[in-house]
C-alpha cells in the first residue's frame, strides 16, 4: 500500500536531450521526419520550458506579453525608418506640384509624350525649385525623423505587449483605445515647434522688409526663433495643431491596427495575398485620419482668424480656438466642417500618411505575438509562422529559421 502511495517525481527537462526524449515518448514524433532546422527551433531550452511544462496556465497570458523584438531603440529606428522614407517623398512631391503648377501659369500644358518630358525637366530646373528642395528637406528630416518616427515607436511601446488569439479575430480590440490615446496625447506637442518654425520661415517673406527676420532656411529659422522670440513662441496659439495631431496618430494608427486585424481571416485562413487588403487597410486608415483630423487642425483655426468679425472687430469666439472646437463639436451642419478638404489638405497630407502605414507595417510595427492553447504565449505556432510575416529583426530575436 505504501508503495502505491509514493509517486515518482516528475522527470526534469533541463537539457535538450532529456526534453526531447520526453516529447517523442508522448507525441510519437519522428525526428528523422521534422529536420535538422525544425529540432532547433522546437528544442532550444527556452522553448523546451515554455512549451512542456505541466503548470503553465493559459488562460492566465491575456494580460501583457513582452515580444522578444521589444526595445526602446529597435522601435525608434523602424519609426524614423518610416518616417523618413513619408516625409521625403511627400515634401518632394509636394514640392515638384507646386513648381509644375507655377510653370503652367506662364506656359500650355503639355500634349504629348515629348513635352511632357521637357516640361518636367523645365519644372526640375525652376529655381522655385531649386530654392525650395533644401528647406523641405530640413523640415522632412525632423517630421519624419523625429515626429513621425515618435507617434510609431510609442504605438509599438503602448501595444507590443498585447496578444492575438490563435487563427482569429481578436474580440477584445476595445481594449487597445486608451493605450492609443496614450500614445497619441504624449507624442502629439513633438512636431510643433517644427511646423511653428516652418510657418515663421515661409511668412517672413510677405511681411514688408522693415519687419522682415531675414531668415536664411528652414534651419536657420528654427534655431533663431527660441533665442529672439522666446521658446514660447514655437508653441503659442497651437492649439490646433496639437488636437490635430493627436486625431491623426490616434484613428490612423488604431483604424490600420484593428482593419489589419478584423480582415485577418483573408490571408491567415485563405489562400489569399497580403498586399490587397493591407493596401485598403492603409487607405482607410487615412481617409479616416485625415476626415477626423481638418476640423480640429485646419478648421477651428480658419474660424479664429478668417471668419467675418463683428462690429468693432471682435471675434465671435474671442480669439479662442478652444471655444471655436467646442462650438464646432455641437454645431449641427457637418457640410461646414470641410471647406477645401481635398485640395487643401487631404492630398498634402495623404501620402505621408500613407507611406508611413506601409513601411512601418513590413518592419512588424502592426505585428502580434499569438497565443493558443497548444504552446502558450510567443509567436511560435504554425499559424503564425505562415501568416504574420514576421519581419526579419522579429525571425532573429524569436529564433525562428529564415525559411520559415
Amino acid at each position: 500500500f505504501f508503495f502505491l502511495m509514493i509517486r515518482r517525481p516528475p522527470r526534469s527537462t533541463q537539457s535538450r536531450s532529456s526534453a526531447a526524449s520526453d516529447v517523442y515518448k508522448r507525441q510519437g514524433i519522428n525526428a528523422e521526419y521534422m529536420g535538422k532546422e525544425k529540432l532547433k527551433m522546437f528544442f532550444e531550452l527556452d522553448d523546451v520550458k515554455r512549451r512542456h511544462t505541466p503548470y503553465f496556465d493559459v488562460y492566465n497570458t491575456g494580460t501583457w506579453i513582452p515580444t522578444p523584438d521589444y526595445s526602446v531603440s529597435w522601435n525608434y529606428q523602424r519609426g524614423a525608418i518610416a518616417g523618413l522614407t513619408a516625409a521625403i517623398i511627400n515634401e518632394t512631391q509636394l514640392l515638384f506640384h507646386q513648381s509644375w503648377r507655377l510653370l503652367l501659369t506662364k506656359y500650355e500644358a503639355p500634349r504629348n509624350f515629348s513635352q511632357l518630358v521637357n516640361f518636367t525637366r523645365s519644372t526640375l530646373k525652376l529655381e522655385n525649385f531649386n530654392r525650395g528642395y533644401k528647406s523641405r528637406m530640413q523640415y522632412a528630416f525632423l517630421f519624419g525623423g523625429v515626429d513621425i518616427a515618435s507617434r510609431v515607436a510609442m504605438y509599438r511601446a503602448c501595444h507590443a505587449g498585447f496578444y492575438r488569439h490563435f487563427g482569429s479575430f481578436e474580440v477584445t480590440f476595445v481594449k487597445k483605445i486608451p493605450t492609443s490615446i496614450v500614445a497619441a496625447l504624449s507624442t502629439c506637442w513633438i512636431g510643433v515647434p517644427f511646423e511653428m518654425a516652418r510657418l515663421a520661415y515661409y511668412g517672413d517673406k510677405t511681411f514688408p522688409k522693415e519687419l522682415q527676420r531675414g531668415y536664411t532656411s528652414y534651419l536657420n529659422a528654427l534655431f533663431r526663433i527660441p533665442f529672439e522670440e522666446g521658446p514660447y513662441f514655437l508653441f503659442k496659439n497651437t492649439f490646433p495643431l496639437l488636437l490635430r495631431n493627436c486625431v491623426q496618430t490616434l484613428t490612423l494608427f488604431y483604424t490600420f491596427d484593428y482593419l489589419k486585424d478584423k480582415w485577418g481571416f483573408t490571408y491567415r485562413n485563405v489562400d489569399f495575398p497580403y498586399t490587397p487588403v493591407k493596401a485598403c487597410a492603409a487607405t482607410v486608415a487615412v481617409y479616416l485620419a485625415c476626415a477626423f483630423s481638418y476640423p480640429w487642425g485646419v478648421t477651428i483655426r480658419e474660424m479664429v482668424d478668417f471668419w467675418p468679425k463683428e462690429k468693432g472687430g471682435i471675434c465671435t469666439f474671442d480669439n479662442n480656438y478652444r471655444k471655436a472646437a467646442v462650438w464646432l463639436y455641437y454645431h449641427e451642419f457637418t457640410s461646414n466642417y470641410y471647406p477645401g478638404f481635398v485640395n487643401n489638405y487631404f492630398w498634402r497630407n495623404a501620402p505621408w500618411m500613407f507611406l508611413t502605414l506601409w513601411v512601418a507595417d513590413n518592419f512588424g510595427i502592426f505585428n502580434y505575438w499569438c497565443h493558443d492553447y497548444f504552446s502558450g504565449s510567443g509567436n511560435n505556432t504554425w499559424d503564425c509562422l505562415l501568416y504574420t510575416s514576421p519581419s526579419p529583426r522579429d525571425r532573429q530575436k524569436s529564433r525562428m529559421p529564415s525559411s520559415a
